[in-house]
C-alpha cells in the first residue's frame, strides 16, 4: 500500500518501507524524520515507537497518536491526520504535515518568546529559569499567556467556527488533553501557522503530537491491575498538567482543573461551544473499534483500559466543567 486512502479504516497498517526520506526532525533522532508519499509528495512526520532497553518492551505510542485523533475528531478538535505504520519491519506512527501550503509552523514556544515577556524557553536539556522567581518551574508557560499570545491569531483552518479566536480553540485541545491523560501538551507541542509574506492572517495549528496520552506506556499487567482492582480513577486522577507554570514543592494542577481554568479564560461563545461538545460527545464508534480489537498494535488489555479510562475522565470532565458560565 502506497499511502492511504479514503475507504482505508483509520486502524489500517501502512507498509511505508519504500517511502523515501525528506529530512531528519531537527534536534531528533534517526527514528523521527520526514517522509514523502508516493505519487503525491505529501511530506509526513515518522515516529517509530520506543522499544524499553532494559525489558526489550515496545511501548504504545502509534496507537496512542491514533486513538487520540479519533477522540479529538469527535470531540470537535481540529487534529493532524494521524496513521499507524510499519517501516523495515517496525511499528510506528505517521503524521500529515499540518502547514497547508504557504504557510510555515512555528512551534509555540518560538511565539511565546517574541511576543511575552516573562516566558522562559523549556527544553529537557535547557530548563527555563527566572532569576527573579527561582523557585518557579517552567516560568511564564501559563494559560494567561498562551491567550496573550494568541489575541490577534485565527482558529485553524479546517475549524468549523472561523469567529473564534486561536486561544478559543486551544482552549478546546486542553479539554481533549484531560479526556486523554496527555500530560505534553508544552510549547513544542503546538504552535501556529505563518503565512509569511503572503497575504493572511497567522493562525492557530491544528492539535498534534499526542503519543504519550491514553497510558500508552502502561504494562498489560498494570492495566488489568487497575481495571480489576477499581484503581483507575485513582491513576486519571493524577494526571497533571505538569507543563504549565507551577512552584516548586506545591500541587500542580490536575489535567481537568487546567481544561477548566481554559474555558475560564476563552470567550463566552466558546466556553458554551467546548461545554456543549463536552456533553454530547459519543464515543460509542471508538469503543465499538476497541472492544473488538481491530488496532493491530492495541492489545486486549490495552483497548479495554482505553475505553474505561476515556469513559472515567469524560465523566471527570462533566463534573468538573459543567454548564454554568
Amino acid at each position: 500500500m502506497t499511502g492511504p486512502d479514503e475507504t482505508d479504516a483509520w486502524w489500517a497498517l501502512l507498509n511505508v518501507s519504500t517511502w523515501p526520506e525528506r529530512w531528519i526532525e531537527q534536534g531528533g533522532s534517526n527514528s523521527v524524520r520526514w517522509l514523502d508519499q508516493p505519487d503525491t509528495r505529501r511530506a509526513w512526520l515518522h515516529k517509530n515507537t520506543t522499544i524499553l532497553e532494559a525489558s526489550g518492551v515496545e511501548q504504545g505510542e502509534d496507537w496512542a497518536e491514533v486513538v487520540a485523533s479519533q477522540v479529538a475528531g469527535a470531540l470537535g478538535v481540529p487534529c493532524a491526520d494521524v496513521r499507524l505504520c510499519v517501516r523495515d519491519g517496525r511499528r510506528g506512527s505517521l503524521s500529515l504535515d499540518v502547514a497547508p501550503r504557504g504557510y510555515s509552523l512555528w512551534p509555540a514556544n518560538v511565539w511565546l518568546n517574541e511576543l511575552i515577556p516573562d516566558y522562559v524557553p523549556h527544553t529537557e536539556e535547557a530548563h527555563g529559569v527566572d532569576p527573579a522567581r527561582p523557585d518557579v518551574k517552567r516560568p511564564g508557560h501559563t494559560l494567561e499567556n498562551y491567550r496573550q499570545a494568541l489575541v490577534d491569531v485565527g482558529p485553524p483552518p479546517t475549524f468549523l467556527n472561523q469567529s473564534f479566536t486561536g486561544f478559543d480553540v486551544l482552549a478546546g485541545y486542553h479539554v481533549l488533553d484531560a479526556l486523554i491523560a496527555n500530560r505534553d501538551r508544552h510549547t513544542e507541542n503546538w504552535g501556529v501557522l505563518d503565512p509569511g509574506i503572503s497575504p493572511g492572517q497567522v493562525l492557530l495549528a491544528p492539535s498534534f503530537d499526542h503519543g504519550g496520552s491514553l497510558g500508552f506506556n502502561l504494562s498489560d499487567t498494570d492495566r488489568e491491575s487497575m481495571l480489576t482492582q477499581d484503581r483507575l480513577e485513582e491513576w486519571a486522577r493524577r494526571g497533571t498538567a505538569h507543563r504549565l507554570e507551577h512552584r516548586k514543592g506545591e500541587p500542580r494542577a490536575s489535567l481537568v482543573d487546567a481544561a477548566s481554568r481554559a474555558l475560564d479564560l476563552a470567550s463566552p461563545a466558546a466556553r458554551a461551544w467546548w461545554r456543549m461538545h463536552i456533553m454530547e460527545l459519543d464515543l460509542s464508534e471508538l469503543a465499538e473499534v476497541l472492544g473488538e480489537i481491530k488496532v493491530p498494535s492495541m492489545s486486549g488489555p490495552a483497548c479495554r483500559f482505553t475505553i474505561e479510562l476515556l469513559r472515567v475522565n469524560l465523566r471527570r470532565l462533566r463534573d468538573g466543567i459543567g454548564t454554568a458560565g
